[in-house]
């Protein structure tokens, strides 16, 4: 009994080792054939809130930069890895490094594409939003906890306004919503080659007490 455990152990882990050296070797494939059309691109993981490194990318080398989760993808990460490798040998080992300077020049000068913040950032916006949901003035109930679904767009001034409730199970729950963004301070506006833009953001909204706890401790 204990070999065949040992021996149904050493075939699932070989699956899943053989099953991500397929996911990866898609990658290389798709990334191989896409250089071979005369196609450059890389995919960038992690949250950023700069655009400016992609934008340099196409514009200077035409290369499309993907702006993908904070969660890496074996698949997308093999292609980077090897269309990267592609990419040096075209254009210089160096290519990354310059584009990643420029780019830092321009937004430290304030000429780049940025995506408007909140002050202190994403976790500082999720703080906010919970610790000021008022949950008695939305008429909540343990039985009713759901989500309201917002658009809103952050002028160039940094203040939000065309606030839209998308989706919602209550009244209450918007009227509640529609007034937290109401009271939020200014935002960093966007900006697009250095210059302030409108941009519109979709936030969700959970009414229920455990997210008021979790981020709002």
């Amino acid at each position: 009994m204990k070999q065949l455990l040992t021996i149904l152990t050493i075939v699932l882990f070989c699956n899943n080792l053989f099953a991500q050296t397929d996911e990866c070797q898609s990658g290389i494939d798709s990334a191989n054939v896409d250089f071979s059309n005369g196609i450059l691109r890389t995919y960038i993981f992690g949250l950023t809130n700069s655009f400016t490194y992609g934008k340099l990318l196409k514009s200077e080398y035409g290369i499309d930069a993907i702006y993908a989760d904070n969660i890496v993808i074996e698949k997308w990460d093999c292609y980077s890895n090897f269309m990267n490798e592609k990419i040096k040998e075209k254009f210089g080992n160096d290519i990354f490094e310059k584009v990643a300077k420029k780019s830092q020049q321009l937004d430290f000068a304030g000429k780049g594409d940025r995506q408007s913040e909140f002050p202190g950032g994403e976790k500082e916006l999720m703080k906010f939003v919970y610790c000021n949901l008022d949950l008695t003035k939305a008429n909540y109930l343990e039985s009713k906890k759901s989500k309201v679904y917002l658009q809103f767009e952050i002028d160039t001034t940094g203040q939000p306004i065309n606030i839209k409730v998308m989706k919602s199970p209550f009244e209450d729950y918007s009227n509640e919503a529609i007034r937290l963004i109401n009271l939020m301070p200014k935002w960093k506006t966007a900006t697009q080659n250095g210059k302030p833009i409108n941009e519109k953001w979709n936030l969700p909204i959970v009414f229920d007490n455990e997210w008021k706890e979790k981020y709002c401790p």
